[in-house]
């Protein structure tokens, strides 16, 4: 009875703190390139993984039923993934990426393993408070233009003057684009999209979904990004009354010109962006050709790409912004199938569900995001969502 009060709670704040990224860093040779810190290739002690690894010893000490489907899914993928390191230039800086995904699998394998009525009511109030969360911390940002000091939560210190921060040039005008606790707006937005399509559509209590869907679309709004500001308007037109549309109408209206401002930035001052990623895309593509089988190693794009990733005014190490190019190119066709594997299997359980559908949304978001970012891969919010996602679709499947 202790046991499983103690679960609740640490099942609570590990949802409640999910998207945070309080923790400490350590900066062994391997995670240096040209004597430049990357904050990819370093060991991490987050408190988010405090809190999973308690959350698991303190329910496999009750000797649950596990979901054996979930749990051979995902050491398969796992499996894949480590195939990759054999022959890797950067084998610890495989094995920091790996240490990350067994944590983040622990959670996904601990909700396909839960009864999904009982799971929907522990998870809602976390969720919906997660979410809110870091709206408010993004709006403030936004407003005062700089981080608020919210250090305990992981939050960094920056400013609208800070070199290489993430902006908003609207008419001469600049705006922070928020980050509230995350690495970059991209993902904030990413997180607060997925959580109020998780709460919509896999848990529908709709009173406190509503107060999430208002902060949430303020959020992604301000965040300005561009693939999650589209992939939410898509998603919403479905579920809009006819007696919404003229408010929608009056809204979009009010707000175009900001929207117009934004997009358009892509084909004239801010096509920087278009170049980076088609230097990255050229450069896995010519990694998985060269390395078809296991690629470079997993998280070794970047040491592997280091002398080539040269454009604009600075050198940008990032991973190529696509996950599926990215498996292919880090760690081969051998990890990418286990990639492709750990995501399709939960689609097609829940394809089987015809009148429910709609239980898609979540994971096919991160499908669509994913084509145009790599975080789901590569940062530690970002493959928290992903095995969230990944467990609640399994548990859901699994009880219907």
């Amino acid at each position: 009875m202790i046991l499983a009060r103690f679960e609740k709670i640490l099942f609570f704040l590990t949802v409640l703190f999910l998207p945070t990224q309080l923790g400490k860093h350590f900066w062994p040779p391997f995670s240096y390139i040209y004597s430049l810190r990357v904050d990819y290739l370093s060991p991490t002690l987050y408190f988010w993984d405090l809190l999973t690894v308690a959350l698991f010893m303190v329910w496999f000490f009750q000797k649950p039923k596990i979901n054996r489907f979930a749990l051979n899914l995902f050491l398969f993928f796992i499996l894949t993934q480590a195939f990759s390191l054999v022959g890797a230039s950067n084998v610890l800086a495989g094995a920091v990426r790996l240490e990350q995904y067994t944590l983040a699998g622990f959670l996904g394998v601990y909700l396909a393993s839960m009864d999904f009525k009982n799971l929907s009511g522990k998870i809602f109030l976390p969720l919906v408070l997660s979410i809110v969360g870091e709206s408010l911390i993004a709006v403030l940002q936004f407003i005062y233009g700089q981080t608020l000091g919210l250090w305990f939560l992981g939050e960094r210190t920056f400013a609208l003057t800070t070199p290489g921060i993430a902006k908003f040039d609207f008419y001469g005008n600049q705006f922070l684009r928020p980050y509230a606790t995350f690495p970059h707006p991209n993902v904030l937005a990413a997180f607060v999209l997925i959580g109020v399509s998780i709460l919509y559509q896999l848990l529908q209590k709709q009173r406190f979904v509503v107060l999430a869907l208002i902060f949430g679309g303020i959020t992604v709004f301000i965040s300005m990004s561009r693939t999650a500001i589209l992939t939410g308007a898509v998603a919403i037109l479905p579920f809009i009354k006819k007696k919404w549309w003229v408010w929608i109408a009056l809204g979009l209206l009010i707000i175009s010109p900001v929207l117009f401002t934004r997009f358009w930035s892509l084909f004239n001052f801010d096509n920087l962006a278009f170049i980076r990623r088609e230097e990255l895309i050229g450069s896995a593509w010519l990694t998985f050709l060269r390395h078809p089988l296991t690629g470079v190693g997993l998280n070794n794009f970047i040491p592997a790409m280091a002398d080539n990733l040269t454009a604009g005014p600075n050198r940008f190490l990032q991973p190529v912004h696509n996950i599926f190019l990215l498996a292919l190119s880090e760690t081969g066709l051998i990890g990418f199938l286990g990639f492709i594997v750990l995501i399709a299997l939960p689609i097609f359980e829940l394809l089987k569900l015809y009148a429910k559908r709609y239980t898609l949304y979540p994971i096919l978001i991160i499908v669509f995001l994913g084509l145009f970012d790599h975080y789901f891969l590569t940062l530690p919010q970002g493959y928290r969502l992903l095995f969230l996602v990944w467990g609640l679709s399994l548990s859901f499947a699994k009880d219907k």
